[in-house]
């Protein structure tokens, strides 16, 4: 097959992608009351436990290891006079206009999926936003067990954090402090909870210098302790 000056870029992503955090994830442990330690619970079992009468936040990053991507033009359009470039770090946009164009959707440039009804020049006009890829958070999953006694406190939230070279960060909660369903009720067994982001936060993350960080604060009463084993992200992604 001949070598061709494009990319094959695929415009939907794929919706089962899973990537889990484990308690070696968790990037920092505040703590107040007792340290929270690491414990072999047995084989395959290990845990971050929250003793009695601590209160803890375990945190992790949900972004770190992720390849992200900024969005990119599926055509090479500087070749055609486009103004619109690329992402970070790819082509920089030509002379000329582009027009009103194809927004960064899926539908096919030149060919919607409704044939017949291409609008008047469509297929001669360039895309006007860039193709959205990377990742799209979905839903997390938290992985606890509460022993012997309720939490006096447990609570998750998603936060995410913007850089901007000398501006002070700016925190945005995409899934804010509260109980979020998390199930507080002692068991021997673990609970798997489900938490979807909420559906303006489901979204492809294209911003640069762009974090998501995941808490979990937990309070414990005198008789009563908190065995955290991670989350799991649920996501989209689209790497093509």
């Amino acid at each position: 097959m001949p070598h061709t000056h494009s990319r094959y870029q695929q415009d939907l992503g794929f919706n089962d992608g899973i990537i889990d955090y484990s308690v070696s994830d968790v990037v920092n442990i505040a703590s107040a009351g007792g340290p929270a330690t690491l414990v072999r619970n047995g084989p395959a079992d290990i845990v971050i436990n929250v003793p009695n009468s601590t209160t803890v936040t375990l945190s992790i990053p949900l972004f770190e290891t992720l390849i992200l991507r900024t969005g990119f033009f599926e055509d090479t359009q500087n070749i055609f006079g486009s103004t619109f470039g690329g992402g970070v770090g790819a082509l920089a946009a030509g002379p000329g206009g582009a027009g009103t164009g194809i927004p960064a959707s899926a539908e096919p440039q030149g060919r919607p999926d409704t044939f017949g009804t291409e609008a008047a020049l469509q297929q001669l006009t360039p895309r006007t936003a860039l193709k959205l890829k990377g990742i799209k958070t979905l839903s997390l999953a938290v992985k606890y067990k509460v022993l012997t006694n309720p939490a006096t406190v447990l609570t998750m939230r998603a936060d995410e954090v913007n850089f901007v070279n000398g501006v002070a960060n700016n925190v945005t909660p995409v899934i804010a402090t509260g109980a979020n369903g998390l199930t507080n009720v002692a068991a021997a067994t673990p609970y798997v909870i489900t938490v979807p982001f909420p559906v303006a936060e489901q979204t492809y993350q294209i911003d640069d210098l762009t974090e998501i960080w995941f808490e979990l604060a937990v309070q414990t009463p005198a008789n009563g302790t908190v065995q955290f084993y991670g989350v799991r992200l649920a996501c989209e992604f689209n790497y093509n």
